[in-house]
């Protein structure tokens, strides 16, 4: 029986994230590695071809960014892995430290940990095909951090929250989720609001203004926090169950 008490503990947390290393060890390992050979790569291609240009190293860049967070969704997806199984379940739990605790260390692990190397390789990846080095700060790249914070934050709650398949599953239920909201605009526009009545959820910035900067921020925050905060309701129903 857990007998931790409610209080957060750093120490816990610490524990926590490098057991979640130990177990992601060769999962960490196989992505430090691609990414290695990626950067060699594309580093003897330029190498080969004399330079690359400034639309395709962006191009390159780009492409790297989607590689990135497709990773860090499966990443995600697997963090609650334990939970799939009857035989590993009980060990998770009995775990002595809280569910946020729990929570928190594989957030810190999927999220804070992969970002920070991943978008540090990018950033190297961008200098090495050629790009100034103050493109890496620019509006594109912002794009492509938050809607990734985001939809990482869904791949959590789908870690924590389906049994098996998880990455799947969660990619499935996200899809069914915007079809069903598609056709309900399609329903509304063409039967409430047929003359001007017009809905669009945004998923890039088009300008760089700094209030649409902040208020992007702001929804991101609150948007993350809500989903990771149905995951860990969604752990405390599966610990009492």
């Amino acid at each position: 029986m857990n007998t931790t008490s409610d209080n957060i503990s750093t120490n816990r947390i610490g524990h926590l994230c490098r057991r979640y290393i130990a177990i992601k060890r060769s999962m960490i390992l196989i992505g430090l590695a691609a990414m290695i050979s990626l950067i060699v790569l594309i580093s003897a291609a330029i190498s080969y071809y004399d330079g690359v240009t400034a639309r395709s190293a962006t191009s390159i860049i780009l492409f790297a960014f989607m590689i990135f967070k497709l990773t860090g969704y499966a990443l995600t997806s697997t963090m609650f892995y334990e939970l799939n199984s009857n035989s590993t379940a009980p060990q998770f739990y009995t775990l002595p430290a809280t569910m946020f605790e729990k929570l928190i260390s594989a957030w810190l692990i999927s999220f804070v940990a992969y970002s920070l190397v991943g978008i540090s390789v990018l950033y190297i990846l961008s200098l090495l095909i050629g790009l100034d080095p103050t493109w890496f700060f620019n509006i594109k790249v912002f794009n492509e951090i938050w809607t990734y914070t985001i939809i990482q934050s869904i791949f959590l709650l789908g870690a924590a929250h389906f049994r098996s398949n998880n990455f799947l599953s969660t990619v499935v239920a996200m899809l069914g989720v915007v079809i069903l909201f598609g056709l309900l605009a399609l329903v509304i526009s063409n039967t409430i609001y047929p003359k001007g009545w017009f809905f669009r959820i945004p998923t890039t910035l088009f300008t760089s203004s700094t209030s649409r900067i902040i208020s992007t921020c702001i929804i991101t925050l609150v948007a993350s926090t809500f989903f990771i905060w149905l995951s860990y309701l969604r752990l405390k129903k599966q610990q009492l169950t």
